[in-house]
């Protein structure tokens, strides 16, 4: 049965938060299971780099195909957000020693997820409603998480960036309110909610397994 878009996105925030509230931390409900070490800070910016540097790349390849004039503006602020968010990172890396990610390899579960998966999607409702409402609430959560464990010019490139994402959330929340209206939209929007959610915890399985075959934070 079809519900009115407010009651749509408001069914599936719940149940993402329900999803994620039910997760033990061994099934990776957090990144931030362990005191940040300054070797698992590299770690944690270089996966930050390498995310934000995708988001610029797939989100700037949607801008062609959507049709939505006021999603498609808000979408080119994103791309820039997303691109000056790489910037910071890379430069907290240079403070450390790190000049590039050409030495860095991502596990094959975020090459799953963010390399495959986020790009992916028929129309906009399919990749917002991936990206920036499944995505981007939970980056959100774990920047949030991450704050009171991280040296201080982290912090306050964190307090840059956390303000951005959370309008990044709401692009998600206008394009479902707005444009997600009649039933085999809805359905089409929650399978890719679901389908997100699964490969966003099996990425954060995989940066703890990663963390523990470094020996960080043990």
């Amino acid at each position: 049965m079809v519900m009115t878009p407010t009651e749509f996105y408001e069914d599936l925030t719940a149940d993402i938060d329900a999803r994620r509230s039910a997760l033990s931390d061994d099934e990776g409900a957090t990144f931030f299971n362990r005191p940040m070490t300054d070797e698992e800070l590299v770690e944690w910016l270089s996966f930050q780099a390498y995310y934000e540097l995708a988001a610029c790349r797939f989100i700037g390849s949607w801008l062609a195909d959507t049709p939505e004039r006021d999603v498609m503006v808000m979408l080119a602020q994103q791309v820039e957000d997303e691109g000056l968010h790489y910037e910071y990172c890379m430069r907290l890396l240079e403070k450390r020693g790190i000049t590039s990610l050409d030495h860095w390899t991502p596990e094959p579960e975020w090459v799953a997820w963010i390399d495959e998966w986020y790009p992916s999607g028929n129309d906009t409702i399919e990749r917002v409603a991936a990206h920036n409402f499944t995505g981007e609430l939970g980056a959100c959560d774990a920047f949030l998480t991450v704050k009171d464990r991280v040296p201080e010019d982290v912090l306050k490139t964190l307090e840059r960036i956390i303000p951005d994402e959370q309008f990044h959330v709401k692009i998600g929340r206008h394009v479902i309110e707005n444009y997600c209206v009649t039933e085999e939209q809805q359905a089409r929007v929650r399978a890719r909610v679901e389908r997100t959610f699964e490969l966003e915890q099996a990425g954060r399985v995989a940066y703890n397994r990663r963390m523990a075959q470094l020996g960080i934070g043990q």
